[in-house]
């Protein structure tokens, strides 16, 4: 059984690992459409705690595998859920259906247009900038994001709207599949912003964690695109030879000008400047990014140009 690609009935489902970032706020969302939604994690901070109790979905502290029915539609663990969780246990001993977030988010979203933005850094920043504009001209969107940011009431959104903004991160999905959940969204446009590796325990080479963009890259379906930072490692990360029916855009930062203290974005095109509340040569790079983007969605530069500056986006 997979879930319902609508919010119309979404089922019964266990959240094991709750308190984890999104999976709270998942967790609420399917429960407001009318989900009957159980979660439990072994520590849950006072923040989600409160969050959860506020939409009426308290939990104590703890492992309760009782609560793992046969009738469950499935049951969704967090990225730190261990393999010997005895909820998880007791859901494979039932047979129930198992989603980590990332592949609950790609099963609801099939039949979307699904935009992944994924990079070492900026994804934050570019996937709030490219929300914002569409929402600025009332696009019928969903999108997932990684924190709760100022602005959004939740960071995920989900509906039948026919479009989804995922910022993709690098962390496995789960402890049943090593798979970075940037490669599980099955994008039709990928983004890659920068690519900076850090040993960890997750990626102990630089190869490995490159690789993976490579293989983001590749999932790139016919007719798609990648939107890249042209800018080592980045480049070095795609493949010697394009994949000749999908799209390549290349970004570099965008033009900007400081005048009196205060930031502009030059329009080259037309001679014009409009006013930014966000500075940084960073966020040069990142606006750049999500205009090539957003024109790949109908949005022209003109369109981009008005929405830009309310955007009032801190640094992420």
């Amino acid at each position: 059984m997979k879930p319902n690609n609508s919010m119309d009935n979404p089922g019964r489902i266990h959240f094991i690992g709750v308190g984890e970032p999104v999976m709270q706020d998942l967790a609420i969302l399917l429960h407001q459409a009318g989900c009957v939604v159980t979660g439990s994690d072994q520590e849950i901070q006072e923040s989600a705690k409160a969050k959860l109790e506020a939409h009426g979905l308290a939990t104590a502290p703890g492992w309760f595998p009782e609560k793992i029915l046969p009738d469950l539609q499935g049951v969704l663990i967090g990225p730190g859920v261990t393999t010997d969780n005895p909820e998880l246990l007791r859901a494979q001993e039932l047979n129930l259906l198992i989603w980590s977030y990332p592949g609950y988010i790609y099963e609801f979203s099939q039949h979307k247009h699904r935009v992944v933005v994924a990079g070492s850094y900026g994804k934050t920043m570019i996937t709030l900038l490219i929300i914002h504009v569409l929402k600025f001209h009332n696009r019928s969107f969903d999108y997932v994001v990684s924190k709760q940011v100022p602005g959004l009431t939740h960071p995920v959104k989900l509906s039948n709207a026919p479009l989804i903004v995922i910022e993709g991160q690098d962390f496995m999905v789960s402890a049943l599949d090593r798979t970075p959940a940037f490669l599980k969204y099955q994008h039709h446009i990928g983004v890659i912003s920068g690519i900076e590796w850090e040993e960890s325990k997750t990626y102990p080479s630089k190869e490995e964690y490159v690789r993976q963009f490579n293989l983001f890259e590749k999932a790139t379906p016919k007719g798609g695109v990648i939107v890249y930072f042209d800018l080592e490692p980045v480049i070095a990360a795609l493949s010697k030879v394009k994949q000749p029916d999908i799209l390549y855009i290349p970004y570099k930062s965008h033009p900007g000008i400081s005048v009196g203290g205060e930031e502009f974005l030059l329009d080259s095109v037309k001679d014009k400047r409009y006013p930014l509340k966000i500075t940084g040569k960073h966020n040069l790079q990142n606006i750049s990014a999500a205009q090539e983007t957003l024109k790949k969605l109908g949005i022209t530069s003109d369109m981009f140009y008005e929405a830009i500056p309310s955007f009032a986006g801190k640094k992420f």
